[in-house]
């Protein structure tokens, strides 16, 4: 995709120490990483999500309005910070992946930033 301007989400999976969930969960909270993160440039929405498994990884995703803006949360000085308070409680590297937005249906945010839509063939822009 060589468009600049698609929708963007990144996924992040953070494996905790075994029993540290929670206390993953709570610096994020205590330190509001998706607050942080909602102020770059770009970034409309946040979620952190645990699975019903202890043991499984935790899921971070954003939707940022381009790739670009994504590449500006990389560089963003406060992730050193923000970083060095969730080290202590993962068990391993994380891993993730950003994907560029193509298509998306119902009332969600990529749609409002520019991914197509399947909604009866009409584009993101256009009403019935």
């Amino acid at each position: 995709m060589n468009d600049a301007r698609v929708p963007a989400r990144s996924v992040l999976f953070l494996q905790a120490k075994p029993g540290m969930r929670d206390e993953l969960v709570e610096v994020f909270r205590r330190i509001d990483i998706p607050g942080n993160a909602l102020l770059q440039e770009g970034c409309l929405s946040v979620e952190v999500q645990v699975p019903p498994d202890e043991d499984g990884p935790l899921l971070v995703t954003a939707l940022w309005t381009h790739r670009a803006a994504y590449d500006g949360w990389l560089a963003n000085p406060w992730r050193d910070y923000s970083g060095s308070e969730i080290a202590p409680f993962l068990a391993e590297e994380s891993h993730g992946v950003v994907y560029d937005i193509v298509l998306a249906g119902g009332d969600v945010s990529a749609v409002a930033a520019g991914a197509s839509t399947t909604a009866g063939g009409e584009s993101a822009g256009s009403k019935a």
